[in-house]
């Protein structure tokens, strides 16, 4: 049979002796030569070329230094010189091993092919290391981000099934599995045990995320990197809660007025009053933000240790924490949708430990958080009803989440006003009716029209952005799939909105906790896989270098050059500059008193917006005590509003003034330097 190890006929292998074909006492051993079987040699010869070529130009791409290295991952720039050293060293990387392999064929023959075969399977995984500097590259991720995440999704798509027969074949090593043995007499050494060693590793990853991404948030806010929307209207809605005035927010609506709950039912606020009645203004509602974040990895731990040994649950948990989604909403501004993820992991980890008060008190918070949340729980509550994981449960979640959005969204936020947000979908509208209503009989009676809507390279790039990451975990099973219905709806769907479909806004939230349960499921599904171990580490080794490089070039940790929260780029430097400006700030604060009303330009509004009345100068803000401008913030938006609330010389006067840049005027006060401060700030 082909491909078997045969010993060819003895007479062709031995002499024959004079005495009739007897062998001769003195005759040498018998030597029996076991053909070599090419076509087994096709894959395990390929595969050692292919490990080698990579590794090496793994080896000089990596050996180049950094302007060259873009330059060429980039724009495909090399020395005639250089191209040559790299072709010549590509060729050895391909004969290298093929040498080799053939010089353990002409000493063992066929008796070495299964140690190639074994060699070739435990050194796959290299095959797709040189696509690791361009994977680990600033320049070539930003400059075409779509490209790059297909690079990724290559690498995830090879490395993980080689990966995983690399796993298989090692215990097949007798120097790898006398190691192992070797090895055992560590679990004799008196260490801590795995239930308090990944606890306490996972808390100090959340606690390290918190203070980490609170100094650096507070740092842009003291840069004058926060705004008014949306800082400023949190920071005045906390405020005037803590008062007694609910939902009330004079940055969102100005001189107007107006009812927040018209825009969104985020009643969870109140939860959070105490904790900010601390100390009231916006450092404490970005630390809240920071820490309700950074400890939304403990749930996740709990939960996917119910179902995954300690160490999977702990990566699970740091993957989170290094998730580049989650990075860019923390560090622009601050908005209630993204501590959702938190209770929604509290809520896994009750639902899979059956504990059903705080089930029942998971929902009801999450539903309290904002009223979009409730689509995701009744698409979760589908998930637990079909899939018969908890079909009891996952009823009652659909039918009171479906009942719970219906009544806030169509009965109790218009009674509060109008909104925009259904405008969010204007391209997909039924006959000119811009309502949510409109947007779903779209949907269903023209899928095809709402499917072509979804194909712009912007939103695959997204979708990329949120999936390649997680080693396309959360789509390898069909059946985990409707888990991203709320991520999809809530941000792919939308027409002609750009921070809908961009990793460095607050709508990643509507993805992040979904698609994190739908990792850990796909991981349970995998463990019970022949060979499920093994299939699961190497998915998981797949999941982490692909979430380290992605963070990476995207994240807030591991880089600080072309980090984006929001519309911006985020300084992490805090310049003798941004000093001086602080400094020279909180000396004009202090001359404003707390129950004083201001106008401000946008950015100036987030660092005076702890207080009953404070407008933004993006619209006239009628009669006030105070006018705080930065002049360099007077853009399209304030530019109209500020030459209107300045347009009597004698109403308002200049109290103070700092470097030119920041502008202090109080009503009724009279100032001979006045006139100056009007003229540099533009004032006809």
């Amino acid at each position: 049979m082909s491909g078997v190890l045969t010993a060819p006929p003895l007479d062709s292998e031995l002499s024959s002796s004079a005495n009739g074909g007897e062998l001769s006492p003195h005759a040498p051993a018998p030597v029996f030569r076991v053909p070599i079987p090419w076509e087994r040699l096709t894959v395990p010869l390929a595969t050692l070329a292919a490990a080698g070529v990579s590794a090496v130009l793994f080896l000089q791409i990596l050996g180049m230094t950094g302007v060259f290295r873009d330059e060429f991952l980039t724009g495909n720039v090399l020395s005639p010189q250089n191209r040559d050293v790299l072709l010549r060293s590509a060729s050895a990387g391909v004969l290298g091993p093929l040498i080799g392999a053939f010089i353990a064929l002409i000493v063992g023959r066929g008796r070495a092919v299964p140690s190639l075969e074994r060699v070739a399977r435990v050194l796959s995984p290299l095959v797709p290391v040189c696509l690791l500097p361009a994977l680990f590259n600033l320049k070539f991720s930003h400059q075409n981000q779509l490209t790059y995440l297909l690079v990724l999704a290559l690498f995830v798509l090879t490395f993980d099934p080689l990966l995983r027969q690399c796993l298989a074949t090692l215990p097949n090593i007798k120097s790898v599995a006398r190691l192992g043995t070797e090895a055992r007499f560590l679990r004799r050494l008196p260490l801590p045990s795995a239930r308090v060693f990944f606890f306490v590793l996972v808390c100090l990853a959340a606690a390290g995320y918190a203070a980490y991404v609170a100094f650096y948030t507070i740092r842009n806010h003291h840069r004058l990197g926060t705004t008014a929307f949306d800082l400023g209207i949190y920071d005045n809605l906390m405020y005037n809660a803590m008062h007694g005035r609910l939902f009330h927010s004079s940055v969102l609506f100005g001189a107007a007025g107006g009812n927040y709950l018209a825009g969104h039912a985020e009643f969870a606020m109140l939860l959070f009053v105490p904790f900010y009645a601390i100390r009231p203004g916006p450092e404490t509602m970005l630390i809240i933000q920071a820490v309700v974040l950074g400890f939304a990895a403990v749930p996740l731990y709990l939960f996917a240790s119910t179902r995954l040994p300690r160490a999977v649950a702990a990566t699970i948990a740091i993957a989170y924490l290094m998730f580049a989604p989650l990075h860019g909403p923390n560090f622009y501004d601050f908005h209630w949708i993204p501590l959702a993820i938190f209770f929604h992991f509290w809520l896994y980890y009750a639902i899979a430990n059956r504990k059903p008060w705080l089930t029942a008190a998971m929902i009801v918070v999450l539903f309290a958080i904002r009223e979009d949340v409730a689509v995701g729980l009744a698409v979760l509550g589908l998930f637990l009803l079909f899939s018969g994981l908890r079909p009891r449960l996952g009823l009652i979640l659909t039918i009171a989440s479906v009942v719970w959005f219906v009544i806030v969204r169509f009965v109790i936020m218009p009674l509060a006003g109008s909104w925009y947000f259904p405008n969010l979908y204007s391209g997909l509208f039924a006959e000119g009716v811009s309502t949510f209503g409109s947007v779903i009989k779209t949907i269903v009676t023209n899928p095809l029209y709402t499917f072509g809507t979804l194909g712009s390279e912007a939103k695959v790039t997204y979708v990329g952005h949120m999936l390649v990451p997680l080693a396309l975990l959360p789509c390898r099973r069909v059946q985990l799939l409707p888990l991203a219905f709320a991520g999809i709806f809530f941000t792919i769907l939308t027409t002609n909105q750009h921070p809908m479909i961009q990793i460095s806004f607050q709508y990643t939230s509507h993805w992040i906790p979904y698609l994190f349960l739908a990792s850990v499921l796909a991981l349970v599904i995998i463990s019970r896989s022949p060979n499920g171990a093994n299939t699961r580490r190497a998915a998981l080794a797949a999941l982490a270098v692909a979430m380290v490089a992605h963070s990476f070039n995207f994240g807030a940790f591991l880089q600080h050059e072309m980090f984006i929260g929001g519309f911006s780029r985020i300084e992490f430097n805090m310049s003798a500059e941004d000093e001086r400006r602080h400094k020279q700030l909180k000396e004009l604060l202090a001359m404003i008193p707390q129950s004083a009303s201001v106008a401000a330009t946008e950015q100036e509004t987030a660092q005076v917006s702890t207080r009953k009345t404070i407008y933004p100068l993006r619209w006239a803000p009628g009669p006030v005590d105070y006018l705080f401008i930065g002049r360099s913030h007077i853009g399209d938006l304030s530019r109209s509003s500020v030459n209107t609330a300045l347009a009597n010389p004698t109403e308002y006067g200049l109290l103070a003034e700092r470097g030119d840049e920041l502008f202090l005027f109080k009503r009724g006060h009279v100032s001979p330097a006045t006139k100056a401060a009007r003229w540099k700030l533009g004032v006809p």
